[in-house]
């Protein structure tokens, strides 16, 4: 019995106890990586690529900004021009006006069911 027990403490000793602090990393590092789900590293690299492409777009439209100030300030005398910007770029109208947007139909030949409009079922 006693040989037994000292075969099974030798092997605890050898071959398991020298991997436990490499396994309890190991865990860890999974757990952070792939199990939290306030920090983990995947969350964590989506919202970088998010903050990333929020970036570009808010330099985008400073740049839009710039230009539309730009364009401001060499027809800034001429209210004519900025109307015309106004409605043509950015789609404004003035408080008393109906606007109408006119849309082509995807189909510039349009054929009609006369079946249907006399209520003829088929």
């Amino acid at each position: 019995m006693k040989k037994k027990l000292a075969a099974t403490l030798h092997f605890v000793k050898q071959y398991i106890l020298p991997y436990i602090p490499a396994a309890l990393i190991i865990g860890f590092v999974v757990w952070h990586l792939f199990v939290l789900k306030d920090n983990s590293y995947i969350d964590i690299c989506d919202n970088d690529a998010h903050i990333r492409s929020l970036k570009r777009e808010i330099a985008h439209e400073e740049a839009l900004i710039e230009q539309l100030k730009e364009e401001i300030n060499n027809s800034e005398s001429d209210i004519v021009t900025i109307d015309r910007i106004a409605r043509e770029k950015h789609g404004m109208q003035l408080p008393y006006e109906d606007v109408y947007i006119v849309v082509d139909a995807p189909n510039s030949n349009p054929t009609i069911n006369l079946n249907k409009l006399n209520g003829i079922k088929q």
